[in-house]
């Protein structure tokens, strides 16, 4: 919760009802809001009878869980006449029902697959086997994994925080381990040998989604640090998206990190509400991967390497098409292909353009480029690096994606190709309003981003603010900062001042909680 004072007896009071205590939802139950100030309880909180309006329009009610579960906050007055006190009623229901299913068949011979046991008892025997792996071989205080279950190797800010290490020779005095997976790869033996190092390491070091950790009674003393891959981009993630399509749950993974870095101050709010997690467990220490993208010899090489390596594409201005995801995650992630016109493209390319398609690397299907223009238009998945590509790229075409992040720093041009806009801002929600921060033109037919790419339309007024927003750091150090914050040392924040307190209201009406534990994310 957060308060601010607005006068000697009026407070805004902010409460976030998914993370109210403990990273868990406000519990169910009719409540008060009463005023601390220095451990004395003033008056509670009344209601002016004038906007009671406003009651039922601002009560909201959040779908989750493929919409098997809600959580509804109602607001209200109590039947005081005089003196009305404003309520604030919190509901978790569940729907029960449907259609049993059949068991299911141990296999045949000695060995029994884990997918016979249900979800509860695989979550169960997996925190036995984390206790057990945890007392037999505890952590001795050197012990760092790097992990991800969305790539098969280091890369981005996670790749930069271990080179760094090694590059001041911390690798002496840490033990590294490593564990990379992506659902593909994944099976019971390497789930078994993961929880063996999550259980037996001091701090982890993450980059992205870690579904495992939601199943996991993760010891306290282990940091689980998260060095989230992007930026914040424009759309909505995370808690940020509570209640609509793919939403979390109220108990998820994200909710086990001790730290989360950011680029930016500016960002606190924005990464503490995506995550579920306090704004004190967000620390601005910068992107650790903009350390090398900044780096002047390392961009020369890359210039150099490229060129070297596709010496056609020499003399050309490159415009790199990089746009996110559609979908719900890496299960049905997808692009409408549909929304190219592959034979205009071409046509606009002539001899001054040159198209790498670079997909996010969750969208499995590669862009459908008819071989007749392949000369102009080129899958580039299998490219390592995106911030490499960024350096040779003279035009940037995305929609959403956090890859504008690194690219304003070039101070070089975006279109933003974003044909979906209205519907993309209902279904997924953005944190900011789209047009107003975009640092380029948006474009929202194909029409219009081949006539602003033929002209050279571009708009680059908003490039500064949007740098100055996200960067508190535009230097090499972040990987230093996060290793010297976060890794071997410990940061805190304490906070003090007007604290509000919930009191809770006998109701009869409230309906029964079930254990939140249970309540985890697939």
């Amino acid at each position: 919760m957060n308060s601010q004072q607005i006068d000697a007896e009026h407070h805004r009071l902010d409460i976030n009802v998914t993370n109210f205590r403990d990273r868990r939802q406000v519990p169910n139950g009719t409540w008060r809001i009463v005023p601390v100030i220095d451990d004395e309880r003033l008056p509670e909180a009344t209601f002016d009878l004038k906007t009671a309006d406003r009651l039922d329009s601002d009560s909201r009610t959040f779908l989750y869980d493929q919409n098997r579960s809600v959580y509804v906050i109602a607001f209200g007055i109590s039947d005081d006449e005089d003196h009305p006190a404003f309520l604030m009623r919190t509901y978790q229901l569940f729907r029960g029902g449907g259609a049993k299913k059949p068991a299911k068949k141990k296999p045949l011979g000695k060995r029994i697959s884990l997918k016979v046991f249900p979800r509860a008892r695989r979550r169960k025997m997996a925190n036995q086997f984390y206790r057990t792996a945890r007392r037999l071989n505890p952590p001795k205080g050197n012990r760092i994994l790097f992990a991800s279950e969305m790539r098969t190797g280091l890369g981005g800010n996670l790749a930069r925080v271990h080179d760094r290490m090694i590059e001041r020779g911390l690798d002496k005095k840490y033990t590294f381990n490593h564990s990379f997976r992506v659902p593909a790869t994944a099976n019971k033996w390497s789930t078994l040998r993961l929880i063996y190092r999550l259980a037996t390491s001091d701090t982890v070091l993450m980059d992205d989604y870690f579904g495992l950790l939601a199943n996991l009674n993760i010891a306290p003393d282990t940091k689980i640090i998260q060095l989230w891959h992007a930026g914040s981009g424009f759309k909505a993630v995370g808690y940020s998206r509570f209640g609509k399509y793919g939403s979390p749950k109220l108990s998820n993974a994200h909710r086990k990190y001790t730290y989360v870095i950011t680029g930016s101050k500016h960002l606190v709010p924005v990464y503490a509400e995506a995550f579920g997690i306090e704004e004190s467990a967000v620390v601005p220490t910068g992107l650790p991967r903009i350390d090398t993208f900044l780096n002047e010899d390392h961009s020369r090489k890359v210039k150099d390497d490229f060129f070297a390596s596709y010496p056609h594409l020499k003399g050309k201005k490159i415009v790199l098409f990089a746009p996110t995801f559609r979908g719900k995650s890496i299960g049905d992630a997808h692009y409408d292909y549909d929304r190219i016109d592959f034979e205009k493209l071409h046509e606009v390319c002539g001899d001054k353009y040159v198209v790498l398609f670079r997909m996010h690397h969750f969208i499995s299907e590669e862009p459908p480029i008819p071989a007749e223009y392949a000369d102009r238009l080129i899958n580039f998945a299998e490219f390592p690096d995106t911030n490499d590509l960024l350096h040779v790229t003279d035009v940037l075409v995305t929609d959403y994606s956090s890859v504008i992040y690194e690219y304003t720093l070039l101070d070089k041009p975006i279109l933003f190709y974003a044909y979906d806009k209205d519907t993309y801002s209902v279904v997924r929600g953005f944190h900011r309003d789209y047009d107003a921060v975009a640092p380029g033109k948006v474009c929202v037919t194909f029409d219009e981003l081949l006539k602003s790419l033929q002209d050279e339309d571009f708009d680059l007024s908003k490039v500064e603010e949007f740098r100055r927003d996200n960067f508190d750091y535009v230097d090499t150090n972040s990987a230093d900062r996060v290793i010297d914050w976060l890794v071997v040392g410990d940061h805190g924040n304490e906070t003090g001042g007007f604290q509000p307190w919930l009191a809770p209201v006998p109701d009869d009406t409230a309906v029964g909680d079930q254990p939140l534990s249970d309540q985890s994310e697939e």
